[in-house]
């Protein structure tokens, strides 16, 4: 072997531990930042998710709060209880064990009670015809065949449209109705059959609710009485 080659082989020997040293530093120097950080990490307790440890133990031993719904809120079934309506409460003969119970502002209307078998609620304010009559019906063929001709003192003439079986406005009493008009005044009535709570339905024993108005005011005052007729037990 020559000068020439082993003086080569020198160098290339030289340049290849220089490299190795080289590598070897930049290892260790890689290898310990990297150590550095993972101490810096476990040191200041954050978590990749961005929260300290002590926010992870907590999240997971308290329940998650769940996220607001836009769903709608569950329907309620069934009717509301009724409340008390305005106005003075009126207890009428009905039954042996039973009462009619009606509500009427004593500012709107004058209660009559000198009247046999029969209340009258007149409007006040105004001519003083229009009113409510609550009074007893003898009907022996039954409230049909006692509509037909309810009305005729009242209409002079004129004539009735008997509809049928019908709620008595917003209460929970109903009864055959009857309507005329006489010279602009209008009479409306419900002939309601009281329960004998026998065999039959009904006798021939019954409530007719007597109207009379000459305008919407009127109606209107009228109808909210109407609304609040309701039997209770004694």
């Amino acid at each position: 072997m020559n000068k020439t080659v082993k003086n080569l082989l020198l160098v290339f020997t030289l340049v290849c531990i220089i490299a190795l040293v080289v590598f070897t530093i930049e290892l260790f120097i890689l290898n310990r930042g990297t150590g550095g950080a993972e101490r810096n990490d476990d040191e200041s307790g954050v978590s990749l998710s961005g929260n300290t440890d002590d926010e992870a133990e907590g999240s997971a031993d308290s329940p998650q709060t769940p996220p607001p719904s836009n769903a709608l809120p569950p329907v309620q079934t069934g009717q509301p209880p009724r409340t008390q309506p305005a106005g003075r409460r009126y207890e009428l003969l009905y039954s042996i064990n039973e009462t009619l119970v009606l509500y009427a502002d004593e500012e709107l209307f004058e209660h009559d009670t000198q009247m046999e078998m029969a209340d009258m609620f007149t409007y006040i304010g105004d001519d003083g015809t229009a009113s409510l009559l609550v009074t007893f019906a003898s009907m022996p063929f039954g409230a049909e065949r006692e509509a037909e001709t309810f009305l005729n003192n009242y209409l002079e003439g004129n004539e009735s449209a008997v509809s049928g079986e019908a709620q008595i406005k917003g209460s929970s009493l109903s009864g055959v109705f009857v309507v005329g008009v006489n010279d602009g005044e209008t009479f409306e009535a419900w002939i309601h059959s009281i329960s004998d709570n026998g065999a039959n339905s009904s006798n021939d024993i019954g409530i007719a609710f007597v109207i009379r108005y000459r305008n919407d005011e009127q109606k209107n005052a009228l109808y909210a009485v109407l609304d609040t007729l309701e039997i209770v037990r004694r």
